[in-house]
């Protein structure tokens, strides 16, 4: 794996690198950064060339400037993809990273190989309004104790708390919420409708977006679903092996 940037109209992009093949975008989660794909990465890379970006405002990448929307992020991975001279990629996001993955599909056709959406989010305007001070309270605070993450992974380890947090430092809460404020604000139903692409979504059987599934599937023509059995809102990090080789059956020509 190689760090690498790019400069782009949205700043400078911090990626971590690896592999050989067709090229797979990897968009990680609110207060993430590349490092979410640590596991995961070196396993993709036997099949892909994966670029894992540090979204604007996140990781080691320049702050955003101001608010983003999902979509300005899904315009930030095709300048992103422009600096790295890629015509066309495999796209996998997680979280606030699926919305994204949805939004470029939808704004980008032409650019995507298929989609591979992870743990995205469908919320209505109500669910948003009703749930915010919880929202508010994940995000309101940088560190979080192992207390607080425990129950959303299967397991956390002291190193992994650790990066957890470090992430979430480098993200700061005004980020961290101001990603929120771009899913809340992005309809997420109405853009799906119009993807064209292949797609694949990707579930943890215990995640917290698994319920609202149907709402998306049915939206997305032709798009398929999987369960990663005894994972959570992080199946990529619960179990590595598992989510890759869901992503080759999918993505692999």
């Amino acid at each position: 794996m190689q760090d690498k940037f790019v400069h782009t109209p949205h700043g400078r992009i911090h990626l971590h690198v690896a592999g050989g093949g067709p090229p797979l975008v990897l968009l990680h989660s609110n207060g993430g950064s590349a490092f979410e794909w640590e596991h995961a990465l070196p396993l993709l890379a036997k099949d892909f060339s994966v670029f894992a970006w540090d979204m604007p405002g996140h990781g080691d990448s320049d702050p955003s400037g101001g608010h983003c929307s999902v979509e300005t992020y899904a315009d930030a991975v095709s300048c992103v993809m422009d600096a790295l001279g890629l015509q066309r990629a495999h796209v996998l996001g997680s979280s606030i990273g699926g919305a994204i993955c949805i939004a470029f599909g939808a704004r980008h056709p032409d650019r995507t190989a298929c989609l591979l959406p992870v743990e995205t989010p469908v919320r209505s305007p109500e669910e948003w309004k009703s749930g915010w001070f919880a929202t508010e309270k994940m995000f309101g605070s940088v560190t979080q104790t192992e207390e607080q993450v425990r129950p959303r992974f299967r397991k956390v380890s002291p190193e992994f708390l650790a990066r957890w947090n470090i992430d979430r430092a480098k993200a700061g809460v005004r980020s961290m919420i101001d990603v929120m404020w771009a899913l809340r604000d992005f309809d997420v139903l109405a853009t799906a409708a119009r993807i064209t692409a292949p797609t694949l979504l990707i579930y943890g059987d215990r995640g917290p977006t698994l319920a609202r599934s149907p709402d998306l599937l049915t939206r997305i023509a032709g798009a398929e679903f999987t369960k990663v059995p005894d994972a959570g809102h992080f199946p990529m990090i619960d179990d590595p092996e598992a989510f890759v080789d869901a992503v080759r059956r999918f993505a692999q020509p």
